[in-house]
């Protein structure tokens, strides 16, 4: 009785959902370990500040032990599609087991979640405990009403797809406009988006600006770096 108290008064995650995302994609494809501590997830490609966040998660939803030894439920993870997704939803519904019973999460609001974590855990990682927690949901195929909210936007784009607004077009050189606009229009597909990282979504932009003024320039017949017209005229 003693212990369980002790894990009821453990502070919630919250680290970086897309760490721990990162981190159970990576251990289907290598061998259990005996011991996970912070080099190893270093290894698995996460960096020094996420590590250490991970590594209490997964003490925390049962992964592996106070040791960093792997448990059942490391080996479980170590599987793919309705096998995972049944595991996963095992782990949470036993490692947040009075949040479950105390709130419906399939009806009650964001907000109702981060005051749970508020009162339970602590103010000051409340928001990031209830991100962590809603994208573990998710992943686990775990219906959630927070997670719809704020997803209402004006122009829906095509199911299972994310759209960038496009760009607005350059100013043309010498600030006239012969009416040449060029608009360059990005499709992620939302399961592509949720793998990528920050720096993988970036790096799309940056090459889609790219190809934005190459293709403005040579609308308007601009001479290139090396004084040779864009569109080769």
């Amino acid at each position: 009785m003693v212990i369980l108290m002790a894990e009821r008064k453990r502070m919630a995650p919250y680290a970086p959902a897309s760490a721990v995302s990162e981190f159970f994609d990576h251990i289907r494809y290598v061998k259990t370990p005996t011991e996970v501590d912070s080099a190893l997830l270093q290894d698995y490609g996460l960096s020094k500040s996420q590590s250490f966040p991970t590594l209490s998660t997964l003490k925390y939803l049962g992964i592996i032990d106070d040791k960093g030894v792997p448990t059942p439920a490391f080996r479980a993870l170590q599987t793919g599609g309705d096998e995972f997704t049944n595991a996963l939803q095992d782990i949470l519904q036993n490692a947040y087991s009075e949040l479950f019973n105390r709130l419906d999460v399939s009806r009650d609001s964001r907000d109702k979640i981060m005051n749970f974590f508020a009162r339970n855990s602590s103010p000051a990682t409340a928001e990031r405990a209830t991100s962590l927690f809603l994208d573990l949901c998710g992943e686990a195929g775990i219906e959630t009403a927070a997670s719809k909210e704020g997803r209402q936007p004006a122009e829906k784009p095509p199911s299972g797809t994310a759209r960038r607004k496009p760009s607005p077009p350059l100013p043309p050189p010498g600030g006239s406009d012969n009416g040449s606009r060029v608009v360059v229009e990005i499709v992620v597909r939302e399961r592509e988006l949720q793998t990528m990282t920050p720096d993988d979504i970036k790096a799309v932009f940056d090459a889609a600006a790219t190809i934005e003024t190459a293709r403005y320039r040579a609308a308007l017949n601009v001479p290139n770096q090396t004084g040779q017209a864009v569109g080769g005229k």
